[in-house]
């Protein structure tokens, strides 16, 4: 599967303008069924272990900070990124609360958040990956056209079917590979006010043994409660 690089400048337009959708013409498989591809292979699957890079663009600034890490997942509900390159940042949810932690300068406790799943942007987005959404059942979709994204496979909108604070609509880059039918390779999720937050998912695996005890974190002492 090839693809090629494109701004979150770029995307940020063509979301906001609206993509072309697949016509009839082009359309050699449905939107129901990349749908349908997507939620049998992560039904099938249990953990997801995977380096992840994120960009994130910021639409009234036009900036793009980048950061990168590792995303553990075990179905159903358990989601940690951690964060790589001095970053230090820990996002966990255990599958009820996330919880949120940054480092402080120079080695300093930092601080963290804590809130009920629900409440927060990332996980509820990312749900279908974690088992706690379905694609049928919580949102709508379509197929939109791929080459507009510089995407080499199948490109899904999906909409929440009720409203989500944190964001309005989530884009799902798969493989059309027929080996690998189903996988996620890139999800780009946009808010209320278009900013866009992207994440790529490198070298993942699947189904590989992964400890409870990842999803358990503590703020060091002395971190603050925000």
């Amino acid at each position: 599967m090839k693809k090629t690089t494109m701004t979150l400048a770029a995307l940020a337009a063509l979301a906001i303008a609206g993509a072309p959708l697949v016509g009839d013409a082009q359309q050699t498989t449905s939107a129901a069924t990349v749908a349908a591809q997507v939620q049998g292979f992560y039904d099938q699957t249990s953990t997801v272990q995977s380096a992840f890079y994120q960009s994130h663009y910021d639409r009234i600034y036009r900036r793009t900070t980048r950061s990168r890490g590792v995303l553990t997942i075990s179905r159903p509900g358990k989601l940690r990124f951690d964060y790589l390159g001095g970053n230090g940042k820990v996002v966990v949810s255990d599958g009820a609360t996330m919880t949120v932690y940054e480092p402080g300068d120079d080695g300093g406790a930092g601080q963290y958040a804590q809130a009920p799943v629900r409440e927060e942007g990332i996980p509820s987005a990312l749900a279908f990956l974690t088992g706690g959404a379905r694609l049928d059942r919580d949102f709508t979709f379509r197929l939109r056209d791929a080459s507009a994204f510089r995407w080499d496979g199948h490109v899904l909108e999906l909409r929440p079917r009720r409203d989500e604070p944190a964001y309005r609509r989530v884009f799902l880059y798969v493989d059309d590979d027929p080996r690998a039918a189903g996988v996620v390779r890139r999800v780009l999720i946009q808010d209320h006010d278009g900013n866009l937050n992207r994440f790529d998912f490198r070298r993942t695996r699947f189904n590989r043994d992964v400890s409870e005890g990842r999803f358990e974190f503590s703020p060091p002492p002395g971190a603050r409660r925000i």
